[in-house]
């Protein structure tokens, strides 16, 4: 079991301001919150788990008005961190799974920061450098989630570069030893999970 879920669902509390789920038992009862918070996203509420609480901080991002406020802006970023989370899921499933785009990402010159976030005994991850992600994504599908998030495509790959190291840490708990098979069925999970708020 890889902490892949648990990264997510830290975005998501960040992404609502950190109070949902603190007085809740599990993903169910952090949904009840976050749909309560939300309130306008009708159709998330049949959803339910990590996929109705993404789908409805992805609601929030595309859906609230633009005031400009600080506060919609912070958490406009914490959001796009959490939008950009299929995006990287994709990403490494396209490479072939885990090991194979630990593989890509040593080829193009991570080797000591893939070191770092395979870790466990790291808890600190420097972000990736803007360039480094653009070499390493499709421009195309980048453009798209700055489509649907109504951002910078420079913000999303800004976005990519912070999660990355988390989401690559997430998922190899046991450092190097990881499983890789439950490490690809955790992301084939959790991509299930968000499908439905990808098109």
């Amino acid at each position: 079991m890889t902490d892949l879920t648990s990264i997510v669902e830290g975005l998501a509390k960040q992404a609502l301001g950190g109070q949902a789920g603190q007085n809740n038992s599990g993903l169910g009862g952090m949904l009840g919150s976050v749909l309560g918070q939300l309130g306008s996203n009708q159709n998330n509420s049949s959803s339910g788990g990590l996929g109705g609480m993404l789908g409805g901080v992805l609601g929030s991002l595309t859906g609230g008005s633009n005031t400009g406020s600080e506060q919609n802006n912070s958490s406009g970023t914490q959001s796009l961190l959490v939008a950009v989370v299929p995006l990287i899921l994709s990403w490494i499933q396209q490479q072939g799974g885990l090991q194979a785009a630990l593989d890509k990402l040593r080829g193009s010159g991570l080797t000591s920061q893939v070191q770092n976030w395979v870790d466990p005994s790291t808890s600190e991850h420097s972000d990736v450098a803007n360039d480094h992600v653009q070499n390493l994504f499709n421009d195309k599908e980048v453009e798209q989630v700055a489509e649907q998030t109504q951002t910078q495509k420079q913000d999303v790959y800004g976005a990519i570069g912070t999660v990355l190291p988390q989401i690559i840490n997430a998922l190899t708990p046991k450092g190097e030893q990881t499983n890789n098979q439950e490490a690809n069925d955790d992301i084939q999970k959790v991509l299930g999970m968000v499908s439905g708020f990808l098109k």
